[in-house]
């Protein structure tokens, strides 16, 4: 055969992976059209590794539906998904959490670890008129915390302080004309048996030329027909004592019933003779909170403040303030210590501290409680939840460390799909609720949440203000994906949509909005986490788009990287990218990706020692016997996947 002797032999120095793109004669002749159960190293090709048993234990689980690589404080460990709704914590000692959320609905969930704690979200997937699936947050759950110690999770954030709606008596001056006399006066409420009085006396500094306004003045239980107002005469401030029983009063007015809660009281004090004999008695319920001057030795600024509580759980969260209605009073002498009472306790067991607030001296009070803004009192802190009064002494001044950002703060966050972090505010995406009206119900006449990310206070990942916390993306039907922080941007995905966000140091409702691609997106699980943190890898991120494995780094990179599998890439089914998971071994430098319905038999594999670009990257099909339904990296670079079985 002599045409053989002239003939040159082709050398392929190194094989550069599958390639299903157009038809077979247009594959390059150093790459393959079948390329399974391969891996790739330097100028070669070899038989991937084994799969073992990670699992330790004589009932391992299965129907995996989710893998997620759980970063605590003491190492790592993995938050595994079975169906229906079961959550695991796995650790690699083999020692078995769970479930520790058990949600039959709950088809899938996504997670962020922040402070060693593991944040969780449950959601699902829903079906619109035209057959596209779409993920949102199961409806009626919510966001979860989880300390990573076995016990069961619990709602993130946690209500406020409550008290049985019982309100504090407040009295203040009014801004219309009047003829009180100027002084401090102090105001007692009783029945008309002159048995009933509120458990904490109101004291007003009147100007002289108003009116006092009295608020939640005490109802009388059953058999009370009317009440008594009495107030002592004017009182000048230096002589004030801080002691209400050493004082005379006089009826100031009277209510003819057991219902009215709002009253104004004019007159000056030679009006007012009916002298009561002796001081007003008191009763054992204080009613709501209480705020009192005493007599007791300290500091303070003069005027009318309001106070508050807030609680403090076992995750550092602080909780709206509270209770329904805050307690207020004036305060007379500068050289005299603040009583706090009847602070509520919560229920909760995971509630461990409680924090008094206030605010500076309100020269008018309007009496719209929440309407000016609150301090943590220095050194106002209750190392408990059991006792319930507290005296304190604090400067105006001394209030600089704001608590207004917590009075809109959800007490139980809405699920989503998706959570993430971004300069130390965790962010929640995919939202199904709908806007609240006035009264607290939601709105249905208006667009749900799906668009709506919610954004925490920063370091406080579970202090989610409902009014200010919150981005809204273009609406245009379809629910926001994924999020993800990348060179100091926030950016937030839908399934072909990309949007950048950047912080101004205000409230994230105020962020301006750049619109990146309004052809590529993320799906829910489309974003590769790199080795055992979240999805950055110094200078991109790898992103499944329906048009391909995209490299982000500002912008979309063309080719896709998975320009040599173009077809295959083609054949995955669009409606269920849900299903993908991508993680980035970014050590190794490889890449493995969970295939959606039909395909879960198969997981693409690809290696970029040779670069990270659409010419160099080498792909191949790794091929299983059962359905692969999740991918994550543990030990930095040990690849965890898992299988409905």
């Amino acid at each position: 055969m002599p045409g053989l002797r002239d003939h040159d032999p082709f050398i392929i120095e190194q094989f550069n992976g599958l390639w299903r793109r157009g038809d077979d004669e247009s594959c390059p002749s150093d790459h393959f059209i079948v390329a399974n159960n391969v891996q790739y190293f330097e100028s070669g090709v070899e038989t991937r590794p084994p799969i073992d048993k990670y699992q330790i234990g004589t009932t391992p689980l299965r129907n995996i539906v989710r893998i997620y690589n759980y970063v605590t404080q003491v190492g790592q460990s993995l938050l595994v998904l079975t169906y229906p709704g079961k959550l695991y914590h796995y650790l690699p000692s083999g020692t078995l959490y769970g479930p520790i959320l058990d949600i039959p609905t709950m088809e899938d969930f996504g997670f962020v670890s922040i402070a060693g704690r593991a944040y969780i979200t449950p959601h699902h997937t829903l079906t619109d008129a035209t057959g596209q699936r779409y993920q949102l947050g199961l409806p009626g759950e919510f966001v979860y915390v989880y300390k990573g110690d076995g016990s069961p999770v619990r709602k993130a954030a946690g209500a406020g302080p409550i008290n049985a709606n019982k309100k504090s008596f407040i009295a203040f001056n009014d801004t219309k004309d009047g003829t009180i006399t100027k002084g401090v006066h102090i105001i007692a409420v009783m029945g008309n048996d002159q048995s009933l009085l509120t458990g904490n006396y109101s004291v007003v500094e009147a100007p002289g030329n108003l009116k006092i306004q009295l608020t939640n003045i005490p109802i009388g239980p059953v058999g009370i027909t009317g009440r008594l107002i009495y107030m002592t005469h004017a009182i000048d401030p230096k002589d004030y004592t801080g002691n209400p029983a050493s004082y005379q009063y006089f009826l100031a007015d009277t209510i003819p019933d057991n219902a009215t809660t709002s009253k104004k009281i004019d007159g000056p004090d030679s009006g007012f003779t009916v002298q009561y004999p002796g001081a007003p008695p008191t009763t054992s319920d204080p009613g709501g909170l209480t705020v009192n001057n005493t007599t007791i030795d300290g500091f303070c600024d003069t005027g009318f403040h309001i106070v508050g509580v807030v609680y403090e759980t076992d995750t550092g969260y602080l909780t709206a303030p509270g209770p329904e209605t805050f307690g207020a009073n004036t305060y007379i002498d500068v050289k005299k210590q603040i009583a706090v009472g009847n602070i509520p306790t919560s229920p909760d067991s995971f509630v461990k501290k409680r924090h008094l607030i206030s605010t500076k001296a309100i020269p008018e009070y309007n009496g719209d409680q929440k309407g000016y803004q609150f301090f943590f009192i220095p050194k106002g802190v209750l190392e408990d939840n059991t006792s319930t009064t507290k005296n304190v002494s604090y400067y105006d001044s001394d209030l600089v460390s704001d608590a207004s950002h917590l009075l809109d703060n959800y007490s139980a966050i809405p699920a989503g799909v998706n959570l993430n972090t971004y300069h130390g505010r965790m962010v929640l995406v995919g939202d199904p609720t709908y806007p609240e009206k006035e009264d607290g119900t939601p709105d249905t006449t208006k667009p749900d949440n799906r668009s709506v990310a919610r954004l925490s206070a920063p370091g406080e990942p579970e202090a989610i203000s409902k009014v200010d916390g919150l981005i809204i993306a273009p609406l245009d039907g379809s629910p926001l994906t994924n999020c993800q922080e990348f060179r100091d941007i926030l950016y937030l995905f839908k399934k072909t949509r990309t949007y950048a966000y950047v912080d101004n140091s205000d409230e994230p409702s105020t962020w301006g909005e750049e619109i990146i691609d309004q052809g590529v997106g993320a799906p829910v699980h489309g974003i590769a986490a790199v080795l055992d943190s979240g999805g950055v890898n110094i200078d991109y991120l790898l992103i499944t788009d329906w048009s391909g494995l995209m490299l982000f780094n500002g912008t979309y990179a063309r080719p896709e990287l998975s320009f040599k599998i173009e077809d295959l890439w083609q054949t995955l089914t669009r409606n269920f990218f849900n299903h993908i998971q991508i993680v980035n071994d970014s050590i190794s430098k490889k890449i493995y990706i969970t295939c959606p319905p039909p395909l879960t038999w198969f997981m693409l594999f690809a290696d970029y020692a040779n670069g990270l670009d659409s010419k160099s990257i080498r792909w191949s099909q790794w091929i299983f016997d059962g359905a692969i339904s999740s991918v994550s990296l543990i030990e930095s670079n040990k690849i965890i996947i898992g299988a409905f079985i």
